[in-house]
């Protein structure tokens, strides 16, 4: 699984998606407009009904822009994106009055504004509507007007006819996944940030989030993490029954069915050019530990898969098909099978391992010895998914219907 979907939760912690997206209206009308002004190599695009809304999401508070008196201009749709010019900076793309009419006073009052501040500004015609654009860098609206003049856009960029196809009425940002290492602000609790961009580059090509709901794009050329997920059914989870005491963090993809799982993940690989290796490293275990790894896995039934990030470290849980009685915490005899059977994101440190039930729980000695059963279960946790990232205050269920988030902030 490498890194797992913790890089999504990521994504909606770093743009602050959560309040008011699914009461806001009218954010999509008259959206692709709006996209006329943002440059085709922006980072990432959000869509608001109202510009405070966008403010609030994706502008820091210590900005500039934060500082200005918008007006009436609060109020009106707006388009927010995050470029990068050597550093990332946004432009404000703000919908200022019918192009064939009289531009509001109030545009003028805040461009003047704008000019006091040193916010580089200009207002320009897009089809039916006047349109102000903000940023704080010069070359910023440079760029957005040089790809005006030449009449291209975002909407011009590979892949964003499918985010147009799933872009809801409501507050949504677009997020270029290969531009995610570029946003210094992508952190997901324990995880290091390094691992987190590296994954979200190759999980889709755009992820868009609005309100509980998230939608990872790609094209069906089988390399993405996204289609390796989207190939395989639900299947029930029980890891509320065992749910760690104590866990920083989780990734939980319960399997329905091994071989079928097995197919989707190697066919996966293959697409990644990554089936060669992978099959070498296990081959190499199986004969340095006398056992192959595929037929453990078999032989386990495997039903379930969580990696499971605590302060101490990290601790791989496998349910199995059958439940076995517990002797304690013992030397690992397959020490590095998990790791190498489903990928980077389970602990290599797991030289030993124990019994809970139908769950075989590896990782280093001290961890298993202080191991413990939560008294208290998530209360949002899916009876099935396809993936579940959980973290204290944040949780995202990967079902047949739909991709859900949940955050304590809401």
């Amino acid at each position: 699984m490498r890194r797992c979907v913790l890089i999504l939760l990521a994504v909606l912690s770093s743009l602050g998606l959560y309040s008011c997206a699914e009461n806001a209206t009218g954010a999509v009308q008259g959206a692709p407009e709006l996209l006329k002004a943002v440059p085709s190599d922006a980072l990432c695009v959000g869509l608001f009904g109202r510009l405070d809304h966008g403010l609030d999401r994706m502008v820091d508070s210590l900005s500039s822009l934060r500082s200005l008196d918008y007006g009436r201009l609060s109020r009106a749709r707006a388009a927010i994106a995050l470029c990068d010019v050597g550093s990332v900076t946004p432009l404000l793309v703000i919908e200022a009055g019918k192009s064939d009419a009289d531009t509001l006073e109030a545009v003028h009052d805040l461009m003047a504004l704008a000019d006091s501040f040193k916010i580089a500004n200009t207002l320009v015609a897009l089809e039916t509507h006047n349109t102000l654009l903000l940023s704080e860098s010069a070359t910023v609206l440079t760029v957005a007007c040089r790809h005006i003049a030449a009449e291209s856009s975002i909407l011009d960029a590979p892949g964003f006819d499918q985010v147009l196809a799933v872009l809801p009425q409501a507050d949504a940002v677009a997020l270029r996944n290969r531009g995610a290492v570029r946003l210094k602000n992508m952190v997901f609790g324990p995880v290091d940030r390094k691992a987190l961009t590296a994954f979200l580059r190759d999980a889709a090509e755009w992820t868009v989030v609005s309100g509980t709901k998230l939608w990872p794009l790609c094209p069906d050329e089988g390399r993405y993490f996204t289609n390796f997920v989207a190939s395989i059914p639900e299947a029930p989870s029980k890891l509320s029954s065992a749910f760690p005491e104590g866990a920083s963090a989780i990734v939980d993809m319960p399997v329905a069915s091994i071989s079928e799982w097995r197919e989707a993940y190697e066919k996966w690989l293959d697409a990644r050019i990554e089936l060669e290796s992978y099959q070498k490293r296990i081959a190499a275990l199986g004969k340095a530990s006398g056992k192959n790894p595929l037929n453990w896995e078999k032989e386990l039934g495997v039903k379930e898969l969580a990696c499971v990030i605590m302060p101490q470290g990290t601790l791989n849980m496998v349910r199995t098909s059958k439940s076995a009685s517990s002797d304690g915490v013992v030397t690992n005899p397959y020490k590095g099978f998990v790791r190498a059977l489903y990928g980077s994101v389970f602990n290599s440190a797991d030289s030993c391992c124990m019994r809970h039930g139908s769950w075989l729980i590896s990782g280093d000695r001290a961890l298993l010895d202080s191991f413990k059963v939560a008294g208290r279960k998530p209360s949002d946790w899916p009876a099935g998914a396809k993936v579940v990232a959980w973290a204290p205050d944040k949780q995202l269920n990967w079902t047949k219907e739909s991709i859900r988030i949940w955050d304590s902030n809401r």
